[in-house]
């Protein structure tokens, strides 16, 4: 479909699979629809709502998301949840912005037995479990094959058991949760040790090492490991062009070998079947 925005025009309400910009490959599996859309040198679209939830994964470029109530800057990596009949509007976009965009039909809720449990309102996802789960589904959309429904359900069920997890955890939080993510994200490229960190927190390295994985559902290393391929899928989505193996040391790596291994695990490719795929 194409949706093509006029200043005129209004349109309050997106149906099923329905996104401005230029949609293709679209993919409909047992009431999830995926589509790939692009937005070639758009400078806004109106105040608009959908009627799915839906997920949104920026793929290139950048933008502004606007709520009644805030702003989201949105860039390659960015990852967002939608419930249905959020009112927004979009500007500011780069000349050239893509997006990965699951739009959730709510019979798909009762199917998979989510209703009372499903997210609601607007959830800016910065997990880096979340976008790698939405690399590999950006991945899965791109390659195609007979398989795709089954990855691509499979994928989007244990996104939302993430989500529930966060949410489980959101309540009772401690106060150095939110300093721990900042300052792994602001290190990830680096070489970090335990004591370094725990010190940093005024937390002891043991305690430390017994609270994260019930924070985080993985222990500091792994996550670290997490962030630095985050970062490396951002750039090649953004068509970086250096080379994989400064990318490697870029983001933190120790080599390239080390970093095609471990990109392959999360993602399901090598990182140059993945810039490819995503150019």
């Amino acid at each position: 479909m194409y949706l093509i925005y006029h200043r005129n025009s209004v349109m309050d309400n997106l149906a099923k699979g329905q996104f401005f910009g230029h949609s293709r490959n679209e993919m409909v599996v047992n009431g999830l629809t995926v589509v790939q859309s692009a937005y070639h040198n758009l400078t806004s679209c109106p105040w608009h709502y959908h009627e799915n939830a839906y997920f949104a994964f920026t793929t290139s470029g950048h933008l502004l998301e606007t709520y009644k109530r805030k702003d989201i800057a949105l860039s390659a990596g960015s990852l967002t949840y939608h419930y249905s009949q959020e009112p927004h509007c979009n500007s500011r976009y780069s000349p050239y912005v893509s997006a990965l965009h699951v739009d959730i039909d709510e019979r798909w809720f009762d199917r998979c037995d989510l209703r009372h449990t499903r997210p609601e309102g607007l959830w800016e996802l910065q997990s880096p479990d979340l976008k790698i789960i939405f690399a590999r589904l950006l991945a899965e959309a791109k390659q195609g094959g007979t398989e795709q429904g089954i990855g691509t359900e499979s994928l989007v069920l244990t996104a939302f058991s993430k989500m529930l997890q966060l949410r489980e955890f959101s309540d009772h939080k401690p106060a150095w949760q939110e300093k721990i993510k900042e300052l792994l994200y602001a290190h990830y490229d680096e070489t970090l040790s335990l004591t370094s960190i725990a010190s940093e927190l005024q937390l002891h390295p043991v305690y430390l090492c017994q609270q994260f994985p019930k924070l985080f559902q993985c222990t500091l290393s792994e996550y670290v490991r997490k962030i630095r391929i985050e970062k490396a899928t951002e750039r090649l989505m953004n068509r970086d062009p250096i080379s994989l193996t400064s990318l490697a040391y870029a983001c933190g790596f120790s080599d390239q070998s080390h970093f095609i291994r471990l990109f392959k695990k999360h993602t399901g490719l090598i990182p140059l079947a993945f810039r490819k795929l995503v150019q």
